[in-house]
């Protein structure tokens, strides 16, 4: 079900965002809805609701909305102006909201659930709070309580103790306070329920991640954060665990081609090597054949090398690299019998 950031007439259900952990099979599942629809969304899957989405266990926190510009704020800001009397036409005040509603559209739209639920608060908000007494300076307060994470979280990350600390410190009454929906029917897990502010939900969550000894690793693969059962597990995702096993096998079918192109460049190398210390230590060495085997060998020792590095680049194949070896090997054994 999608959300009308066009509508003009206030809803009477009060939207919120259900979290459920399931440490099990390390999922987080999140619902958007209006409360009883939300309620019978989780307990027999009947509720007509915005979002529904189970994901892997930590991604909340992980890429919840981060807003340094402050984008969220200024935007509610001008819908605090367009509670002001002066605009003698209901049309003028609709017109000024216009550029909000799109930016609470492309938020929604994003599927960020802390955003698709900030966007239709905030709406949910502009539309409560129009009648009321005072309404601009109550729609500004309310919404402050909603976005106060999502400035935090563009310089921190949730997990990180600097975060948990500011949060900590701005905390105001009531802000602390979450509902709890126990397991009931297709529902197997509790189940927290915030409306006003995420921070709360935020510090449950932690809860949980430092209760089961979970912690925050860096994939070795794709190099996102994810969260693991313990520090042991360095890679986040299936998809990365093929990616590592495909590189494995390529490292070590180049070591194993390696190994065997400096076995073969070895065993040519010690084969001339070998040969002229025949020579040397001959009874009666002739001077004129070693200066020749050994100005031969420098010569094979120079181009066997370079001949190495094109196999390396591939630019030779190691198999004609090999018959080139087995040929030098020949082309000594003639000078030795010369």
């Amino acid at each position: 079900m999608d959300y009308d950031f066009t509508r003009r007439e206030r809803g009477f259900g009060k939207i919120v965002f259900a979290l459920t952990l399931d440490r099990k099979k390390m999922t987080e599942r999140i619902v958007v809805g209006e409360t009883n629809e939300t309620r019978r969304h989780l307990e027999n899957g009947t509720g007509e609701i915005y979002y529904d989405c189970t994901r892997p266990l930590g991604q909340l926190l992980l890429y919840f909305e981060a807003d340094i510009k402050r984008q969220w704020n200024l935007n509610a800001m001008r819908l605090r102006e367009s509670y002001s009397k002066i605009f003698p036409f209901e049309s003028e005040r609709w017109k000024i909201t216009s550029p909000i509603s799109d930016f609470l559209n492309s938020k929604y739209k994003n599927s960020e659930p802390s955003a698709m639920f900030a966007a239709i608060r905030t709406w949910e908000e502009y539309l409560n709070c129009y009648n009321i007494n005072h309404g601009a300076d109550l729609l500004i307060q309310r919404l402050n309580l909603l976005y106060r994470p999502f400035f935090l979280y563009g310089e921190y990350k949730p997990w990180q103790e600097e975060a948990s600390v500011a949060l900590s410190q701005t905390i105001h009454d009531g802000e602390s306070q979450v509902e709890l929906w126990y397991p009931v029917n297709k529902r197997p897990f509790e189940c927290v329920v915030a409306s006003v502010s995420f921070q709360p939900l935020i510090f449950y969550y932690l809860h949980k991640v430092e209760e089961w000894n979970f912690v925050f690793s860096e994939c070795k693969v794709c190099g996102r954060y994810f969260l693991a059962r313990s520090r042991h597990y360095e890679l986040c995702s299936d998809e990365c665990r093929k990616v590592q096993a495909v590189q494995a096998k390529q490292e070590f079918d180049e070591r194993a081609k390696s190994d065997s192109l400096e076995q073969s460049y070895e065993t040519a190398y010690y084969y001339w090597y070998n040969r002229l210390r025949k020579l040397k230590r001959a009874k009666n060495p002739d001077v004129e054949k070693i200066s020749v085997v050994s100005g031969a060998f420098e010569v094979f020792r120079k181009e066997a090398i370079k001949c190495k590095g094109m196999v390396k680049r591939r630019e030779m194949g190691q198999k004609e690299y090999a018959d080139w070896l087995f040929k030098q090997q020949n082309e000594v054994d003639k000078l030795m019998d010369e």
